[in-house]
């Protein structure tokens, strides 16, 4: 009975048809649509999983006013940092908004409202969460609510064995390490400022920490981004994160004005998508002071699409339903549906923004009779990157225009003798 079965199914998907179907637009949509997020730790409940379901089919049907709620936060516990990253907004020294620590208070309120919808928490996006002051109770909160928690750091910075095992303690589910390089010389070609035997010596002490706890969480992920630089790293970097029991991803580094792919060293190539923008519909970034921007591309106040007051007192909107199905969130979705406006709604940050111009492009194609899997990307995959990066305010730009523009970075010298696990040449 068996082989028969096996013969039949051989037959089948060796059909032509069977490979139009498996090819085809609706098929890759249906498999999607029911996949639940990679987001572990996550404690999937009936109302997350419906939010989940409902989000999904708003965004497919390009729904500019939406019932469902956001499933991934993104909250900017601080925007200070302490490395100078050339092309991070504040590592080149600009001034988006006010430095400052999300307060608990605003951060519990937020989470109150959309912690029954919420998979995940991120904890990060253009400053280093761990110099923020209320960061542990902060994943404490999301990981007891049974959501899944992510942290991206630097981690070169002051840290000991009690602040590793409070990190461990405090139920976060993936912690991140950006560690551009397995010397110095080449990680500090981008991380500037930071030092890479502290990065390494701080790894130690969260791996450490773990087997103390008994804990297998969080996972350990070493974030490498490539670059012409350190591409000759990602071996020696591969055995370092396995003596650490780190998990290596290699992807490629942002450089201003260039389309670099990452090189053949990268796990996770940037590919745009033609797609509506999956932020706009199911992900949600709160800033520090409150202002709701709409994905983690942008980085000035005048792109918020909403300000919450982080003080009840303040005045202001203190609910995020009410920001959410805003007319400026509204707007922003609704250029999806045709990209066009007055010459006021044309100023908004997402008009121009290539994941808006892709789809329309996609549109087009597909409205000419092209198929799903004959379409090709017209545009270069850092477009996006690039476009936030030279989109500034004219108080920014002013700013930016008496900058001396930095000189570019020494190539670092070629490899030489193993690098020890403390990161010193033998």
């Amino acid at each position: 009975m068996i082989e028969p079965a096996r013969r039949l199914w051989s037959a089948l998907i060796a059909h032509p048809w069977w490979r139009r179907v498996v090819t085809s637009e609706p098929y890759y949509v249906m498999r999607v649509f029911w996949r639940l997020p990679p987001a572990a730790g996550a404690r999937i409940t009936l109302r997350r999983r419906l939010n989940l379901y409902l989000q999904r089919l708003e965004h497919g049907l390009g729904r500019t006013t939406l019932w469902s709620k956001p499933s991934k936060l993104t909250v900017e516990a601080t925007n200070i940092c302490n490395l100078r990253c050339p092309a991070c907004f504040t590592g080149a020294g600009e001034s988006g908004r006010g430095r400052s620590h999300m307060s608990l208070d605003f951060y519990r309120r937020l989470l109150g409202e959309l912690g029954p919808y919420l998979l995940e928490v991120e904890f990060y996006n253009w400053g280093e969460p761990l110099l923020a002051k209320n960061i542990y109770p902060m994943i404490e909160d999301a990981a007891r609510r049974g959501i899944s928690t992510t942290v991206s750091t630097n981690l070169s910075l002051p840290f000991d064995a009690g602040d590793a095992e409070r990190l461990v303690a405090s139920g976060l589910t993936t912690l991140g390490v950006s560690i551009d390089g397995a010397r110095q010389a080449s990680y500090e070609t981008y991380r500037v400022r930071g030092s890479l035997d502290l990065v390494l010596r701080n790894c130690r002490l969260v791996r450490d920490a773990k087997r103390r706890l008994g804990s297998t969480l969080p996972r350990l992920t070493w974030e490498f981004h490539s670059f012409p630089h350190n591409v000759d790293d990602v071996p020696l970097a591969r055995s370092l994160a396995a003596e650490l029991e780190m998990d290596l991803v290699v992807s490629p580094g942002w450089m201003i004005d260039s389309d670099w792919d990452g090189g053949e060293v990268v796990d996770y190539p940037i590919a745009p998508a033609p797609m509506r923008c999956p932020f706009l519909w199911g992900a949600a970034v709160v800033n520090n002071d409150g202002g709701v921007a709409p994905c983690c591309g942008t980085f000035y106040s005048e792109d918020d699409c909403g300000q919450l007051a982080p003080e009840p007192k303040a005045g202001g909107l203190t609910k995020f339903g009410d920001v959410w199905n805003n007319d400026r969130f509204a707007l922003a979705r609704r250029f999806f549906r045709a990209r066009q406006g007055s010459e006021a709604e044309r100023q908004h940050v997402c008009f121009e923004c290539p994941m808006t111009v892709l789809y329309e492009d996609y549109q087009r194609h597909r409205g000419s009779g092209g198929r799903w899997a004959d379409y090709q990307m017209p545009i270069a995959s850092s477009a996006a990157f690039n476009y936030f990066w030279h989109r500034r305010p004219p108080r920014a730009a002013l700013t930016a225009a008496r900058r001396p523009v930095p000189a570019a970075p020494a190539a670092p010298p070629a490899l030489g003798d193993p690098v020890a696990p403390g990161g010193r040449r033998r």
